[in-house]
């Protein structure tokens, strides 16, 4: 059963709802003095009815700026359309204070149709203007993630946040060739399993905290690739971690060169070069008391270390004349059995002998002749240092170019090293446990200059030996 309202309650005045309407009204003049207010714009206002009524204009009720545009514009529109529909002003209350509102204007005319009066509503616009500014300031926030994380994208370190599961909640595209993996691959995924080597940065690196100054740790971490060297900085960010991680890979492959390159040289070097002051020293201290033959042998360790010498600054300075740029390469017809035959008379005569020359006649090949040479030279030399018995050396013709292949029965190169014999400073045995000496430079002289002739070198696999193979274009042969 419905409860039954009283009807005086249903009765309700017009006076009742002008007054208390959610609307704020006013009534002014022409000249624009108000002469009926409403209970709501009193209440809005702090104003008492007395202070407004025939007292103040509607304009007074406006701040400075808002007055200038009611008369310049908001009164000359009424005027000339008869109306004016929302418009945002704000009122000043008399504390001082401002109310935002949507203003609603009419001109009301008599029988004859002259205006005689200004009937304005007011729309409390507090609600619509906080909203309006929780929007913009939304907005510009979104625009400033939006310019944030484009900048992300651009830069060169690595960007991954983690949440405090585990799990990667966001990458930028630097952090994805670091590792290798597309962020829509990865993203929601334990950083353990979805990037390589995480397990390894998450225990080395040190987390920073708000006031903590980020320590960036150097971490190796394998790949499928191959290793990589990564320097890593941690922060707390709320309840996740953000990595900034940097490749620093080619840093330090260049630290481990220059720290190689202290190392060989001082010992291809020093070695040579001791061996040479020590016999010199000892002619000049002891010549009249030596035989002859014992002087002569002297004489000849002297030119022997000092030729070692000599070849191991020219390995230095033609490594470097290479990684310059700074040499040239004279192409021409070179025939293959007078450049073979070149390089076994460059040989001492201990070790010719082990050498087997065979060649197809009427091989020739468009190369740099003394550059050739070289080549075949330093392919020559590792196989005699590395093994004992025959090496092998033999040009033959494969369709439109000639290969060369040097071959050895040495110990072999173990597969995990086949991949780096031509790097710079790479040596089998750095450590020269076997005896077997170099600047780890030979390898790495032969691959660059075989390249800058348009050719190829490289390595074919064997249970026992080493076979190292050069293919040159064919050229046709000089004319006599």
């Amino acid at each position: 059963m419905r409860d039954v309202v009283p009807e005086e309650l249903l009765r309700d005045s017009a006076e009742d709802l002008y007054e208390n309407a959610p609307v704020a009204y006013l009534t002014s003049v022409l000249d624009g003095t108000l002469v009926r207010v409403n209970q709501t714009l009193l209440r809005w206002t702090g104003y008492e009815r007395e202070e407004l009524v025939g007292r103040k204009r509607l304009l007074d009720l406006l701040p400075p700026g808002a007055r200038i545009y009611y008369e310049t514009h908001y009164a000359p529109l009424l005027q000339m359309q008869g109306e004016v529909r929302e418009i945002a002003l704000e009122l000043v209350r008399a504390d001082g204070t401002r109310l935002p509102v949507l203003m609603n204007s009419t001109l009301v005319a008599d029988e004859a149709g002259k205006p005689r009066a200004v009937r304005t509503t007011a729309f409390d616009a507090s609600e619509r203007r906080r909203y309006e500014r929780e929007l913009l300031a939304a907005r510009a926030d979104a625009e400033s993630r939006a310019r944030a994380a484009h900048a992300l994208e651009h830069i060169a370190e690595g960007v991954v946040l983690i949440g405090d599961e585990g799990e990667i909640q966001l990458m930028n595209h630097a952090a994805e060739t670091i590792f290798d993996v597309s962020a829509a691959a990865a993203v929601s995924r334990q950083a353990t399993e979805a990037l390589d080597g995480w397990e390894g940065i998450a225990t080395r690196v040190a987390i920073a905290g708000d006031d903590e100054a980020q320590v960036a740790h150097v971490v190796p971490v394998r790949r499928d690739r191959g290793e990589a060297w990564l320097s890593v900085t941690a922060a707390q960010a709320g309840a996740a971690v953000v990595y900034t991680i940097r490749d620093v890979t080619g840093e330090h492959r260049l630290d481990q060169v220059r720290s190689d390159l202290v190392a060989i040289v001082s010992h291809e070097l020093r070695t040579p070069l001791t061996g040479a002051l020590g016999a010199a020293q000892t002619l000049q201290g002891r010549y009249d008391d030596l035989p002859e033959p014992q002087r002569l042998a002297l004489v000849s360790m002297i030119v022997e270390q000092s030729q070692r010498l000599e070849k191991v600054l020219d390995q230095i300075l033609l490594a470097s004349q290479i990684d310059e740029n700074v040499f040239d390469t004279q192409l021409q017809s070179v025939d293959c059995t007078e450049v073979l035959d070149a390089v076994v008379r460059g040989v001492g005569p201990d070790v010719r002998t082990r050498i087997v020359v065979e060649t197809e006649t009427g091989l020739v090949v468009r190369a740099d002749l003394d550059r050739l040479r070289q080549v075949v030279a330093n392919l020559v030399d590792n196989a005699l240092k590395y093994s004992l018995g025959q090496v092998r050396l033999a040009a033959t013709l494969r369709e439109v170019r000639v290969r060369i292949t040097v071959s050895d029965d040495g110990p072999g190169i173990p597969e995990g090293d086949r991949d780096r014999v031509f790097e710079k400073f790479f040596r089998l045995d750095p450590a020269q446990r076997s005896g077997v000496g170099g600047t780890g430079l030979g390898l790495y002289i032969a691959r660059e200059l075989t390249e800058r002739m348009d050719g190829r070198i490289g390595l074919l696999s064997r249970e026992r030996g080493t076979t190292f193979f050069v293919d040159l274009p064919r050229a046709e042969a000089p004319s006599t």
